[in-house]
């Protein structure tokens, strides 16, 4: 919990050193979207390959894994795809381009530059989802659904930061959505359902 802490306080500091506004956070939200999002799927799915019940063989295990890493990679890629277009147009990060899509893999590459810091303190606060030490299938499930979870939240802050922004008081919420994706309020639920633990 203290290492959680210290990755929401750390992601608060650099806002505060680095002036972030609306669009440095959505688009480093974006960011550990994708690339916690991503990884957390990738764990999932190596998981259920390797601790896939003994009748199951190997060969049939990578085919069902090959098949859902093109499927999610697809899928939660168009998510943040589309998403990424709607930022362009909110909070655009690179200039436009000819056909008015961005390029994904650029707008990647600049925000990692940029807002490192917030992918960093999303894969601290997410990392006890990737020290699993066995995965069976209620949790690869419950664990499948929570990189979802962070793109419905970046979608209705798109729209939040875009209203924020039209009436001038985008800057004042910074601090509430980093709260809100990155204090460990998870932990104190638990701590105050079990006190003992």
């Amino acid at each position: 919990m203290l290492i959680e802490w210290v990755a929401f306080l750390l992601t608060v500091l650099c806002a505060v050193v680095f002036r972030w506004e609306a669009r440095d956070l959505i688009w480093g939200l974006w960011l550990s979207s994708f690339c916690v999002g991503y990884a957390l799927i990738v764990r999932v799915i190596l998981g259920a390959i390797l601790d896939r019940p003994k009748i199951i063989p190997l060969a049939l295990a990578l085919g069902g894994g090959a098949f859902m890493l093109i499927f999610f990679t697809f899928h939660f890629g168009m998510f943040h795809f589309v998403h990424s277009v709607f930022l362009s147009l909110f909070f655009p990060l690179l200039p436009k381009t000819d056909n008015g899509l961005p390029n994904v893999f650029l707008l990647a590459l600049t925000a990692m530059k940029c807002y490192w810091p917030v992918v960093l303190g999303s894969l601290v606060v997410k990392w006890p989802d990737f020290q699993m030490a066995k995965l069976d299938l209620k949790k690869a499930g419950e664990l499948m659904t929570k990189p979802y979870a962070s793109v419905v939240k970046i979608h209705m802050l798109i729209f939040i930061f875009a209203g924020m922004s039209f009436v001038h008081i985008d800057r004042f919420a910074i601090y509430p959505i980093m709260a809100v994706f990155f204090f460990p309020i998870e932990n104190l639920l638990k701590k105050k359902e079990n006190p003992l633990s």
